[in-house]
């Protein structure tokens, strides 16, 4: 049986080398990695060097990898909803229960009031004030080399639990000092500290 080396680029582990049988499946592939390296979520394998993912029901004899080929396995972003929240740039209340919820900055211990979702985390906007309609914490003032994208990060809530999200792949999120991936919503606990480019703030809840 035919057989390939290729190096693997699996988005959250680094690159792999492997030797795989020539008639496998890319969705085999993409089983087997998910299986070996514990992850979840949706997974599409493209060459490296091209934006169109390979057709999962194709073997990788008909690919077009080389012998020595490197792969790319990235992760699918999933709509959440709250791009389109962002774009629709309307305010939604939080739940009435919450006397104060807002975010604390590490360093000069500056208070963030989060007044309602989606709550962007980022910087102004000075040439399009429109887009600061959501801007909830404004991290300008906070740092003098930018580290902080105009929209970084979004705060959300839903039946009384909140949820950070981080806006696009390009902005580092930490959340309790973990890196957290775009197009996901990931619960967001009281007490819990966030870190967006290198500016740290714990987030507060006061019912």
């Amino acid at each position: 049986m035919d057989r390939t080396n290729v190096t693997i680029e699996i988005q959250g582990v680094g690159p792999k080398r492997a030797n795989l049988r020539s008639n496998m499946q890319v969705s085999s592939l993409i089983s087997t990695i998910k299986d070996k390296f514990n992850l979840d979520g949706n997974f599409e394998m493209r060459l490296k060097g091209q934006r169109q993912p390979l057709d999962p029901k194709s073997e990788l004899d008909q690919t077009g990898i080389a012998e020595g080929g490197v792969l790319v396995c990235a992760r699918l972003l999933e709509s959440t909803g709250t791009l389109e929240a962002i774009q629709r740039g309307a305010r939604d209340r939080l739940n009435k229960k919450f006397r104060r919820v807002y975010l604390q900055e590490a360093s000069n211990r500056i208070e963030y009031d989060i007044r309602w979702q989606p709550a962007i985390i980022g910087r102004k906007d000075h040439t399009n004030p429109s887009n600061n309609k959501l801007l909830a914490a404004d991290l300008e003032e906070a740092e003098e080399s930018p580290s902080v994208s105009r929209h970084h990060a979004c705060i959300t809530e839903k039946d009384g639990t909140f949820f950070i999200e981080s806006v696009n792949d390009r902005n580092l999120t930490l959340l309790n000092g973990t890196k957290i991936r775009p197009g996901a919503k990931h619960p967001l606990p009281p007490g819990a500290l966030i870190q967006v480019g290198n500016i740290s703030m714990t987030f507060t809840v006061m019912s």
